[in-house]
């Protein structure tokens, strides 16, 4: 499977980038946390309060990946934007370059929280480095290749991830 197999004939970027093997990362990793969590790791098992947080942070922030993901994959109509080689920089896009991954991201720390198992926060910066240099080295490469200009610009108004206003 080529990351460019999923492509229009007129489309100069895949409309699903390198989501699939991304996500097929970061559910290997979660998996492998579990699994992990469930006998080697045991020993970072939370119980009390401390377990009941992590659930609740987990939680929280699976909703909040769940809105993200809603409001970048479907209300935004990125798809679109994509197969026909335009650059999206409105809604959630105004305020993050990869709303969709840093949902995936959140979604996956939020996993990571549910399992209550401290030693499993150590996939967190590792889930980071994995999609920051896949991105870097994918998506915004295709992207400046395609945009030139308009997507440097863009790059120096809006964050990689975090959907804050850059300084």
């Amino acid at each position: 499977m080529s990351l460019k197999s999923d492509q229009k004939k007129h489309q100069k970027i895949p409309t699903y980038g390198a989501a699939p093997y991304l996500y097929i990362t970061l559910l290997v990793l979660n998996l492998t946390g579990w699994l992990l969590s469930q006998s080697v790791l045991e020993s970072g098992l939370l119980k009390g309060g401390f377990k009941d947080l992590f659930y609740l942070m987990g939680f929280l922030l699976m909703i909040v990946a769940a809105r993200i993901q809603w409001l970048s994959g479907v209300k935004s109509g990125v798809s679109t934007s994509i197969q026909s080689n335009e650059l999206k920089t409105t809604g959630i896009y105004a305020r993050t370059r990869n709303p969709i991954y840093f949902s995936w991201l959140l979604s996956s720390i939020g996993v990571i929280f549910c399992m209550h198992n401290v030693w499993l926060l150590l996939l967190i910066p590792i889930q980071w480095v994995i999609l920051t240099v896949v991105i870097i080295n994918t998506e915004e490469k295709w992207l400046y290749e395609l945009h030139g200009e308009a997507y440097k610009d863009y790059c120096a108004r809006v964050n990689r991830w975090i959907p804050i206003k850059k300084i």
